[in-house]
Order: C-alpha cells, then structure tokens, then sequence
C-alpha cells in the first residue's frame, strides 16, 4: 500500500498536511516529510509535539487524511507527486512506538500510529 514512490517522496524534504474532524469542523496540521517513520505497508509513525485538537478529534472518531508530495519525484505528468492517504490514527505516550519517536525527537510527547488504508496518486 505504501509504496516506492511515496518512500521517495518522504526522502525530499517538505510539509505533510493532514486533516481531522471535530466539533469545530474541519482541522488541518502538518509535520515536515523527513519526520515520518514508515513501519510496514501501512503504518506511518508521526512524532507529536502539540497537535492537541488532532488528538481530540482522532479520539472522539474522527479520520485522518494526508497528503504528501513532492515537486523532486516524477509523477503522473512529469515533476512532481503527490498522495492522498485515508486511515485511522491513535496516540501513543509509551511503547515502542513512543520509544522509536522520543530517541530521534527529544521533544515528542506522543507518537501518532497512522494506520493507512486507502492510497490515492494524484494527477
């Protein structure tokens, strides 16, 4: 599911966007590419430093969506690819989830389990 491109895409570095629901709508936030672990074909793991109401709105339910890209990786039409992914997420504060992001980020809190289950190439 995620495949070669996208580990390309996650070795150029540039923001990831990701978008939850809550009471107050829609929320975005991002992480910077070179930040995310990919573990397995389909988990991504996201240091968290605040990321407050993206914690609260994937504990009360909500999806998350994201998009990585990259304008250094050829894509559909020549430069540039991007991904849209959809999944489920939770938050760890201990385990080896938390212990991998806590050694390479002094100041995570959580560890985001981004547990991808659709793959989207955009045009």
């Amino acid at each position: 599911m995620l495949n070669d491109k996208i580990n390309q895409i996650l070795k150029h570095e540039g923001p990831a966007s990701f978008a939850t629901y809550g009471t107050d709508g829609v929320h975005m936030a991002a992480t910077w590419n070179s930040y995310i672990d990919v573990r397995g074909e389909n988990t991504l793991l996201i240091p968290v430093g605040h990321l407050t109401i993206t914690q609260r709105n994937i504990e009360s339910g909500s999806e998350i969506q994201m998009i990585l890209a990259s304008k250094d990786v050829e894509g559909f039409q020549g430069e540039g690819a991007g991904f849209l992914l959809k999944g489920n997420a939770k938050f760890e504060d201990s385990g080896a989830n938390f212990d991998r992001m806590k050694s390479r980020f002094k100041w995570v809190r959580a560890a985001m389990v981004f547990k991808v289950t659709e793959v989207t190439e955009l045009a």
